[in-house]
């Protein structure tokens, strides 16, 4: 089972928090996903606990405005396609 916590400052959404029960990161499949929509990872955390994996990572879009609106239904929507497959 996945916790997903999104970041936001104001309307704009900033970055996102995975929380999952297995130890394997999902960052390579996010990453994927979120190109195809113009949105690049501006930096990415990991921390491993005993029987989970907590990955924190900040999102831009690819020409440096704002992730507001649509587009960041979008981006939510592509996350938890990604969070919710396993």
């Amino acid at each position: 089972m996945s916790r997903v916590q999104f970041e936001q400052k104001g309307s704009t959404l900033t970055a996102v928090e995975i929380v999952r029960g297995s130890r394997a990161p999902i960052i390579s499949r996010l990453h994927r996903s979120l190109l195809a929509i113009g949105i690049v990872i501006s930096s990415y955390q990991v921390r491993t606990g005993v029987s989970e994996i907590t990955e924190r990572i900040e999102l831009e879009r690819r020409d440096g405005g704002s992730i507001e609106a649509q587009l960041s239904d979008e981006t939510k929507a592509a996350i938890l396609r990604v969070a919710i497959e396993d």
